[in-house]
C-alpha cells in the first residue's frame, strides 16, 4: 500500500512538473514574440553629440492644434495645457472609480469619451463615459505615466516594470512591450508622423508605432519630464542633469540649455514657437525655437509640474513649496499678472499637477491639500472640491464637459455640471464644496530677470 501511494504521488509530481515546463516554454515563447528587440537601434550621448548650428527660426507660427478628445499628456504633443471644450460650473460627482493605489497619471479620452489611465496598483484601466468598468490590465509595475491614443485603436503606456507596452484600447489586450531598462515614469508624446517619445531612466526613446526603436538620446541623469514635439517633429525634453535638451527628428542634439538645479517640469511649446518651462531654481524660463533665452522670472518657488497656455497671452504657473500657488505671468516679457495662494505649511508640498485651461479661460488644478480647484481667468475662486488625498494628477476634459481628475485616495473622479449628479453626489463621494470668490491680495510683480543663455 504504501509503494501504491508512493508511485501516485510520483505520477501526480510528474504531472505537475510536465505542466509548469509546458507553461513557462509557452510563457517564454509568447513573451518572446511579443517583446520588440532594441539592439539595432543607434544610442546618442550628450557628452559626444555636436550641437547643430543651424537656425531654426525664433518665432516660427505654429499649425493649428486639431480639435478633438484629450488622446495624449496634456492634450497634445505641445503641452500646452489648453482645452477646446468648457468645464463644469458647480460641479457634481457624476462617476468615481476606485482603484487599488495612487492615481498619479493624468487621464486620456477616445472619440466615445472612454477614459483610460494607470493606477499604482500596477494596472491601467478604461472607464466607459458613464463610469463602467470596460477593462482593466496588469503592467507588473506602478503606472505613473500618462498613456496615450493614436487614433488607431492603440493604447501606449509605461510602467515600473521597466517596460513600454501597446494595448488594444477596445479590450486592454498587450498586443507588445518593449523593454526600456528601467522605469517608465514619464508621458507619451506622439510625433506628426506617429512616432513615440517618452523618458526611461536617462534615455530619450523614439519609437515606431509597431514597436521598432528608431533611436535613444543618452543624457547625463534622470529624465522625468514628458517631451513636447513641435510641428518639424523636433523634441523637446528636460533633464535632472539641468538642460533643457533640443533633439531633431532623427535622434541628433540642436542644442541644449543649461539651468542651475534639476528640469522636472515637461516643457510647454507657445503659439508663436517659444519653449517654456519650469525649474528647481525656481524660475519659469522662456527660450526661442533656437534655444536662446528670451527671458526668466523668479517665482519663488520650485516648479515641477507643465505650466499651461491661459487664455489672456499668460502662462499659468503650477508652483510647488516653499510658496504654493496658482500664479500669472505675462508670457511676452515673464512679468507676474496675479497669485492664487493655496495654503499648506509643509515646505516640501504644493501645486504639483498641471493647470488645465478650458475654452472660456478657466483654470482647473489639484494641489497637495486634498482639493480640487477652479478659477476664472484673473485668478478669482469659482469652486473647490475636496477629496481624500493629495491631487497629483493633472486634469483632463472630455467632450461633453467632465472634467477628469485622479487622487491619492485611489479615486478617479469625474466632475460634470449635472443637477441629477450634483444631488447624488453624497452617495458616492464628498460634495464639492462652493465658497464665495477668493480676494486676491496685492501682488508684488517681480520683474523678469534676463540672463544670457548657458
Amino acid at each position: 500500500m504504501k509503494k501504491q501511494h508512493l508511485a501516485f504521488v510520483g505520477m501526480w509530481l510528474a504531472a505537475l512538473v510536465a505542466m509548469g515546463a509546458i507553461y513557462f516554454t509557452q510563457e517564454r515563447g509568447r513573451s518572446a514574440h511579443l517583446t520588440r528587440p532594441t539592439e539595432d537601434a543607434p544610442v546618442y550621448d550628450v557628452d559626444d553629440a555636436h550641437p547643430s548650428t543651424t537656425a531654426r527660426g525664433a518665432t516660427a507660427e505654429q499649425l493649428p492644434i486639431p480639435v478633438g478628445p484629450p488622446t495624449q499628456h496634456r492634450g497634445d504633443r505641445r503641452h500646452t495645457g489648453r482645452s477646446p471644450y468648457v468645464g463644469p460650473g458647480r460641479p457634481g460627482v457624476f462617476w468615481s472609480y476606485e482603484s487599488g493605489h495612487h492615481i498619479v497619471g493624468q487621464a486620456v479620452v477616445d472619440a466615445e469619451g472612454n477614459a483610460y489611465f494607470g493606477s499604482r496598483d500596477n494596472n491601467v484601466y478604461s472607464i466607459s463615459r458613464t463610469g463602467g468598468l470596460r477593462w482593466q490590465t496588469d503592467l507588473g509595475g506602478d503606472i505613473y505615466s500618462t498613456p496615450a491614443l493614436d487614433g488607431e485603436g492603440h493604447l501606449f503606456v509605461g510602467s515600473d516594470s521597466d517596460f513600454f507596452f501597446c494595448l488594444d484600447a477596445e479590450t486592454g489586450e498587450v498586443l507588445w512591450n518593449l523593454r526600456a531598462e528601467d522605469d517608465v515614469d514619464t508621458g507619451i508624446a506622439i510625433g506628426p508622423d506617429g512616432t513615440l517619445y517618452f523618458g526611461a531612466r536617462d534615455e530619450l526613446w523614439a519609437v515606431a508605432p509597431d514597436g521598432t526603436t528608431r533611436w535613444r538620446f543618452r543624457v547625463r541623469v534622470k529624465i522625468f519630464s514628458t517631451p513636447a514635439v513641435d510641428d518639424d517633429g523636433t523634441i523637446y525634453v528636460g533633464a535632472q542633469d539641468d538642460h533643457l535638451y533640443a533633439i531633431a527628428p532623427d535622434g541628433q542634439m540642436l542644442w541644449s540649455f543649461g539651468t542651475p538645479d534639476d528640469i522636472d517640469s515637461s516643457p510647454v511649446i507657445g503659439d508663436d514657437g517659444t519653449i517654456y518651462f519650469g525649474c528647481d531654481d525656481r524660475h519659469v524660463y522662456a527660450l526661442d525655437r533656437d534655444g536662446h533665452q528670451r527671458w526668466r522670472s523668479d517665482v519663488g518657488g520650485y516648479v515641477r509640474a507643465p505650466v499651461a497656455l491661459g487664455s489672456q497671452g499668460d502662462l499659468i504657473v503650477p508652483v510647488f513649496g516653499p510658496n504654493s500657488r496658482v500664479t500669472s505671468l505675462d508670457r511676452a516679457t515673464g512679468a507676474m499678472r496675479w497669485d492664487f495662494a493655496i495654503t499648506l505649511v509643509a515646505t516640501d508640498a504644493g501645486v504639483g499637477a498641471g493647470p488645465l485651461v478650458d475654452r472660456d479661460g478657466n483654470i482647473y488644478f489639484g494641489a497637495d491639500d486634498d482639493f480640487v480647484y477652479a478659477i476664472d481667468a484673473n485668478g478669482g475662486l469659482r469652486w473647490i472640491f475636496e477629496t481624500e488625498g493629495n491631487v497629483d494628477g493633472d486634469p483632463t476634459l472630455t467632450q461633453d464637459g467632465t472634467l477628469l481628475v485622479g487622487s491619492d485616495d485611489h479615486h478617479m473622479y469625474a466632475l460634470r455640471a449635472d443637477p441629477i449628479a450634483a444631488t447624488t453626489a453624497s452617495e458616492r463621494a464628498p460634495a464639492p464644496v462652493v465658497a464665495e470668490p477668493a480676494v486676491v491680495e496685492p501682488v508684488v510683480v517681480v520683474p523678469a530677470v534676463v540672463v544670457p543663455a548657458v
